[in-house]
């Protein structure tokens, strides 16, 4: 299904668990981001769980977007202008998507209020190292991945791991950025795009009811890490 104005002007709105303005876009087979510019920038969060996105990014400008809850897809690859579309985003979960490499994270070092984020159930996310590359790389206002505060111990490891005591890269970070992207050769335009029998449709309809449950987890689970990022002073 297109992501078109209309369904973005019948779908579901509401305040969610954490007292965000959200647009539901979720579980309406949506395999590519488009026309986002018909929410006239009116929404503190984006619901997009349960589509088949493969690229996270063409989005318009939205500077009052702050959450993006893009669970349970095919997201391969990370468009590089997504943080000068989303300035204001501190809370991205995209767990259960197709991410593989750890350069196909390097868009999302650009971003500077970004403070949650979910790979759970990448490939990425098995990759050695990941979590220490993540806390190293990634945006200096990360405060929770994959729903686990981050520690100043393991900003001081990651830092001693990818970082030469005269503050170079070392030979491990070099190799990891010389991997390319596997992202650039897993898109096919127009692949998912209205191929999906009947039955199939009928099948993933029938896990509306359980993805949402999924959702609402993830959010209550976002809410009470932020609580206690707040009250812990040792984070930074």
């Amino acid at each position: 299904m297109k992501l078109t104005a209309d369904l973005i002007s019948n779908s579901p709105t509401y305040i969610n668990a954490i007292k965000e303005f959200e647009l539901d876009l979720s579980g309406s087979h949506i395999a590519l981001i488009e026309n986002l510019g018909a929410t006239r920038n009116l929404y503190d969060a984006i619901n997009l769980c349960n589509n088949t996105v493969r690229i996270l990014g063409n989005f318009p400008e939205l500077t009052r977007l702050q959450s993006i809850y893009i669970a349970d897809n095919r997201v391969a690859s990370i468009e590089r202008e997504l943080a000068t579309q989303l300035p204001q985003l501190h809370t991205l979960v995209l767990s259960n998507n197709d991410i593989a490499e750890l350069v196909d994270l390097e868009p999302l070092r650009e971003f500077k209020k970004l403070q949650h984020l979910s790979l759970v159930n990448n490939p990425v996310a098995f990759k050695p190292h990941a979590r220490l590359w993540c806390i190293w790389r990634l945006a200096d206002s990360l405060h929770v991945l994959d729903f686990e505060r981050i520690t100043l111990a393991e900003r001081k490891e990651a830092k001693k791991l990818f970082e030469t005591p005269k503050g170079g890269l070392s030979d491990l970070a070099k190799s990891i950025l010389e991997i390319e992207s596997s992202a650039a050769n897993t898109f096919v335009p127009g692949e998912g795009l209205g191929n999906q029998s009947a039955n199939e449709v009928s099948q993933q309809d029938t896990m509306d009811v359980d993805k949402q449950q999924s959702i609402a987890e993830l959010k209550a689970r976002i809410r009470e890490e932020m609580a206690q990022v707040e009250a812990m002073e040792e984070f930074v």
